[in-house]
């Protein structure tokens, strides 16, 4: 969604790319941009177009571009959330899982970390190039890698501009993989997208037998069903005359 975005906002082949790390690069057709159901295509690309795209590694750029993903404005109802709808303030505890775990997991933040140590691990992931990126996580894919500090930027936002947390609550989310020795996530929007992707098969055709085959066979049962009533009844009748000549 964001590369998409980003390359709406360009005016060329060429996009750059604030959360990637400084020095990345890829090339991409606008077809595979675009091959999700999260976002639509302007009428005018061209699928077959070979987009470039370069990491620039600039968090504070990130982070701007991450948070115009959102409607963060507000009337005079707030606070609000998301598309100015109102939301009261948060408190309580709350489990982070799924996508939010996950994210943070990978830079080793979901141990009870303070929310100033958070901002500076992923300000400093943000800031680094390619090379940096692949000495601090050597075994990781090179698509974990790529989108570290796009996960990071992402979680932020929806938890501090959308969600409303801040220094003071930040302790209150606890991001964990299970609950109860159970693992958890977002099932029902996991299918949604799987149905979203899964393709539509052809109608197969049936085969209707002719009737003539259908007489046949209803005849067939019902020649069968008297033959087996009358052997039954024949069974039964010579059942009964062997004991009357035994009297």
């Amino acid at each position: 969604m964001l590369l998409a975005a980003l390359h709406q906002a360009s005016s060329g082949a060429e996009i750059s790319h604030p959360c990637y790390p400084r020095g990345y690069q890829e090339n991409l057709t606008v077809a595979e941009l675009y091959d999700s159901p999260c976002v639509q295509a302007p009428s005018s690309a061209s699928p077959g177009l070979v987009l470039r795209v370069t990491g620039t590694g600039d968090p504070a750029a990130c982070g701007t571009a991450v948070q115009r993903l959102f409607d963060f404005s507000c009337g005079a109802q707030g606070p609000c959330g998301f598309n100015g709808v109102y939301q009261p303030p948060v408190r309580g505890q709350f489990l982070a899982f799924s996508g939010f775990y996950h994210s943070l997991h990978f830079l080793n933040l979901t141990g009870g970390q303070s929310l100033s140590l958070v901002n500076a691990t992923i300000w400093q992931i943000c800031n680094s190039s390619w090379e940096q990126v692949q000495g601090l996580f050597p075994t990781a894919s090179r698509r974990q890698l790529r989108d570290a500090c796009t996960a990071g930027s992402y979680t932020l936002t929806l938890l501090l501009q959308g969600y409303k947390f801040s220094n003071t609550t930040w302790p209150n989310i606890h991001f964990v993989r299970q609950v109860a020795n159970v693992d958890v996530g977002w099932t029902l929007g996991c299918m949604l997208s799987l149905t979203n992707i899964i393709p539509s098969e052809p109608l197969t055709e049936v085969t209707e037998l002719p009737r003539s085959i259908w007489i046949a066979a209803t005849v067939l049962l019902a020649i069968m069903l008297i033959l087996t009533f009358c052997l039954l009844t024949a069974m039964c009748y010579q059942r009964s005359s062997s004991g009357y000549e035994q009297l």
